[in-house]
């Protein structure tokens, strides 16, 4: 049962690594014309104001508080990076919009303290860039999905190869220490379930232009997608003890 509720804890802490916002600078995004100084005295502070979306929620403070806080400033490739991402494929679309509301509500609650703390702290900064290094590979695929079918449908293709490559890839751990715990067939089933129910739902969502459909519906979808990833290194984790010789 704790080995559960961890995996789960680590299941969200991975979508909200997946889905970090990063500071909208406006339109004039690599400071052509801006004042440098400025964007960078903004990327450490925390902005208190709500920012309109296009799905029609309030969305929280924009700003990528533990990124910034890693990498130094908001005018680095790697935090460009993150939210030329978000803004391009994931705030261009209501389903995305509707799922960063949400985000939000749950990262700055957070995010200021931990950010803070991270500044002081040379050894954590360089953990957190660590961590985020394989992200960039993840949401390169993800853009992908996206250019294969662009609105609604490119946020949900983007959406499940981001969710599910981070499941694989951050969860490898809990995943092979669940190998021999989880029922494999039961856990399938469900995730497949979840993930054709949200989908469902999402659709419903955008046709009906219903903000709190979207909401819980994108949620479920998200971490349900990155629970698929946990299984696939789970079975895979299975098959290589079936095939390890026995000595």
């Amino acid at each position: 049962m704790k080995a559960s509720l961890w995996a789960f804890a680590l299941v969200v802490a991975a979508v909200t690594v997946a889905f970090m916002p990063v500071p909208a600078m406006g339109q004039d995004s690599l400071g052509l014309g801006d004042n440098v100084s400025v964007q960078v005295t903004r990327a450490n502070q925390t902005d208190t104001s709500g920012n309109s979306t296009n799905g029609g929620t309030t969305a929280q403070p924009s700003g990528c508080l533990i990124a910034t806080a890693a990498f130094g400033s908001e005018l680095t490739p790697q935090v460009q990076f993150l939210r030329g991402f978000r803004d391009n494929h994931i705030l261009s679309t209501a389903a995305g919009a509707n799922f960063m509301s949400v985000f939000n509500s749950a990262y700055y609650s957070f995010s200021p303290q931990v950010a803070d703390y991270e500044r002081e702290q040379p050894w954590l900064q360089a953990t957190v860039k660590t961590a985020v290094y394989p992200l960039f590979g993840i949401l390169t695929v993800a853009e992908k999905g996206y250019s294969m079918s662009e609105g609604e449908g490119g946020a949900i293709l983007a959406g499940f190869a981001a969710s599910s490559l981070i499941g694989a890839v951050y969860l490898s751990p809990a995943a092979i220490a669940l190998r021999k715990k989880a029922p494999s067939r039961k856990l399938l089933t469900a995730l497949g379930i979840v993930l054709a129910g949200s989908l469902a739902l999402v659709a419903v969502g955008v046709l009906a232009e219903n903000s709190s459909i979207l909401m819980a519906s994108t949620a479920l979808f998200v971490m349900a997608s990155a629970g698929v990833g946990l299984y696939a290194v789970m079975a895979l984790a299975r098959f290589v003890e079936k095939k390890k010789p026995t000595l």
